[in-house]
């Protein structure tokens, strides 16, 4: 992107950012929910205080989102706090449904956020788009260790695999159905909007197919999670999607 971002490009990027903004505020519930949680299961202190920790980061995110969009020229919308949806599928319980959702949110969502964030970072064309995303990707990266230091201390206690057979669900609720459909359409403001923090559906296919199978696949089979069916949902709705 060179030069200033046409009207349509800004509006666009508006729109993603109010997206992430009530985004972020979930993202903020979920790990304020998740610390108290975290401490009535005996997890290590550190554990816990990185999800209160992350919780105050969500809300600080949020108010990044929101002075962006003011600067691409779009008016902010706040929104109330939301709720964080459920997670965990029904029959997982207790510890175990504590871990399924850490997993979920740190391991899977908040890896593949960090990987999306540092290709935004380095395609950012405007200077405060790339300060914001680049102190929301610092934070990413500990959000994302969070998930992985929990996995890593209850594999060490002996758990079982309570993930592996859910990986479609947990992938659907992260990802959506349609999210490798190879039916995309064509964006003439796609180098503006990459510059402005926003990528494509091709390029956000690519991070994260690369990203699962680089990061999460072996992160999870390391910890004795069966990785199989997360594996084949994945093939399997891209071949399902019609092009």
């Amino acid at each position: 992107m060179s030069g200033v971002p046409s009207d349509m490009a800004r509006a666009l990027a508006c729109r993603a950012w109010q997206y992430r903004y009530a985004s972020e505020l979930e993202a903020s519930e979920r790990f304020r929910a998740l610390a108290p949680r975290l401490r009535a299961h005996d997890v290590p202190v550190l554990i816990a205080d990185m999800a209160e920790e992350s919780a105050d980061d969500e809300l600080r995110h949020a108010k990044l989102c929101l002075e962006l969009i003011e600067h691409l020229g779009g008016e902010a919308t706040p929104a109330p706090l939301v709720t964080a949806r459920p997670l965990a599928p029904p029959g997982v319980d207790g510890r175990e449904r504590l871990l399924y959702e850490v997993i979920a949110f740190s391991c899977v969502t908040e890896t593949l956020s960090t990987a999306l964030l540092a290709e935004l970072v380095a395609r950012a064309q405007d200077p405060r788009c790339r300060r914001v995303m680049h102190e929301i990707l610092r934070d990413e990266v500990n959000h994302s260790r969070l998930g992985w230091a929990l996995l890593a201390q209850e594999h060490a206690r002996g758990s079982r695999d309570c993930v592996g057979p859910h990986l479609p669900q947990m992938l659907r609720e992260t990802l959506g159905d349609d999210f490798f459909s190879t039916e995309v359409a064509l964006d003439p403001c796609a180098s503006e909007l990459s510059g402005l923090g926003v990528l494509s559906r091709p390029d956000r296919q690519r991070i994260v197919r690369e990203t699962l199978d680089a990061v999460v696949w072996p992160g999870l089979e390391r910890f004795g999670i069966d990785t199989a069916l997360g594996r084949s949902w994945r093939t399997d709705v891209a071949v399902a999607t019609p092009p």
